[in-house]
Formats: structure tokens, C-alpha cells, sequence
């Protein structure tokens, strides 16, 4: 733990980023099957959209593929991200029909189709992804840090070789969809970047910190975590234990 906390030291005296989790759409003006919309959203961003609610079903246009598909007529809808069992659906009146198994958006409703069928698309760019590994704190930012390297020659812990982190949760909406993502981790708590330093509480990226009145811990092996059937922003562990972990793309 000891190399961690010096290097977190000197992430101090760098520029903080926004560490907002904001999920970005795009609508490509092609038309394609849906495996080929997959393969473009997947090579050029990173996935046909998830919705898991109302709100989200309002975040982008109102046609084209979506990330909704099935195998076949007795297999459940997934999404294309992660392959998340759909707990939200949007059908249109008469749908889904059993002869369609990918899924496109009219009207704000939602279609069954013949996936080879062209269409227009919607790509999104969701900057958080949670890794259904259990490793340490440590390996955890080691692992986030590997992801994308800017330039592989370079070494690991050069902060601005990296397009990831360990995640950072500021606003509300944050610890919202971090949470709501927390319910396909294996695990009962997941890793953020939050570690203590010293008696001091700081995020690994260098964002300023939010939380108030965060109690000490009694030594510094302690990382922050975000239970995802609780309620609190945050809860303290040992940094060494085993967990999964969100990495965040940085701005």
C-alpha cells in the first residue's frame, strides 16, 4: 500500500477532471442489420444503447435499433451490453410479436423485428464499465489503468497514459447510475477510486472531494467502496480484500 498512497500523493498537483457519469448517443445516418449495427457501435463507441427506464427511453431519437435482442422465441430479451437481462421494456401495443428477435425503437415504443432487416441505429458512448473480477484495490486501479493505454511503450503509472481510472463519484446522479450498474456485479460492493491517505480521504484521479465529516480510519489500508444494496455514498474497507471494481473513461 505503500507505493499506492505516494502515488496518489502526486496525482495531487495535477488539474482535476469531471468526473460526471453522462452516458453520450449518437445516430449514425446508415442503416444496417442489427448485428452490423452492434459491430459498428461496438468498433466506433461502445454498444447500441441500454434502457433500463422511462427517462433513459426519452435520452435519444425515437427510431432505430436498440441494444434489445433475443437467441430465439423462448430465450429473454438481453441487452447487447454485458448481455443484462431487460427489467424495463417499452412494447408497443401487440408487441413483442413472436416472430422478431432484435428490437427497434418508433415513436418512443418499442418494435420486435427480423434482425437481418436494415435500419438506422443509435450508438451510445457509457463511460462506466464495471469488471466482474475480484481483485484488490490495487490491481483494481493497476487493471483501469491498463485498459486503453494512450501509448503502450509508455509505463503504467504515467497519469496522462491513461484514458482510465478508478471510477470517481461527485453528484447525486452518479452514485444513482453507479448503483443501478452495481446489480450486475458479482459481488455485494464494489471498488471506487476513494482511498485514505494519511487520515485524509482522496480520489486516485485528482478530483476534488465532496464528502463531508468522512470519519478516519486507523491506518491507511482503507478504500472506499459503494454497496450496491445500501444507501450511503460510500462505505470503508480494507483495501486489501477481494472485490469487483468500476473503471471510468476520463473525459
Amino acid at each position: 500500500m505503500t507505493k499506492m498512497c505516494i502515488f496518489i500523493q502526486l496525482l495531487l498537483f495535477l488539474s482535476p477532471v469531471c468526473g460526471q457519469l453522462k452516458v453520450a448517443y449518437d445516430s449514425p445516418s446508415v442503416i444496417m442489420t442489427w448485428r452490423d449495427a452492434q459491430a459498428y457501435c461496438r468498433h466506433n463507441y461502445t454498444d447500441l444503447p441500454t434502457v433500463r427506464n422511462k427517462q433513459e427511453n426519452e435520452h435519444f431519437v425515437d427510431y432505430g435499433w436498440i441494444g434489445l435482442y433475443r437467441e430465439d422465441a423462448a430465450s429473454p430479451w438481453k441487452w447487447s451490453q454485458g448481455d443484462e437481462i431487460a427489467t424495463f421494456t417499452m412494447w408497443a401495443t401487440n408487441e413483442p410479436n413472436a416472430q422478431g428477435n432484435c428490437v427497434f425503437k418508433n415513436n418512443g415504443k418499442w418494435i420486435a423485428s427480423d434482425c437481418d432487416k436494415k435500419r438506422y441505429f443509435t450508438c451510445c458512448t457509457d463511460p462506466l464499465v464495471l469488471v466482474k473480477e475480484n481483485k484488490t484495490w490495487e490491481e483494481a486501479l493497476d487493471h483501469c489503468r491498463s485498459l486503453d493505454r494512450v501509448n503502450t511503450n509508455n509505463p503504467t503509472f504515467s497519469y496522462w497514459n491513461h484514458r482510465y481510472d478508478l471510477v470517481t463519484l461527485i453528484s447525486p446522479f452518479d452514485h444513482t447510475y453507479a448503483r443501478e450498474r452495481a446489480q450486475e456485479a458479482t459481488t455485494d460492493e464494489v471498488w471506487t477510486g476513494l482511498c485514505n491517505l494519511a487520515g485524509e480521504w482522496l480520489w486516485v484521479s485528482g478530483e476534488q472531494m465532496g464528502y463531508k465529516n468522512i470519519p478516519s480510519c486507523p491506518s491507511h489500508s482503507f478504500c472506499g467502496v459503494l454497496e450496491k444494496n445500501g444507501t450511503a455514498s460510500f462505505s470503508m474497507r480494507n483495501c486489501q480484500l477481494r472485490r469487483n471494481f468500476f473503471c471510468y473513461k476520463k473525459p
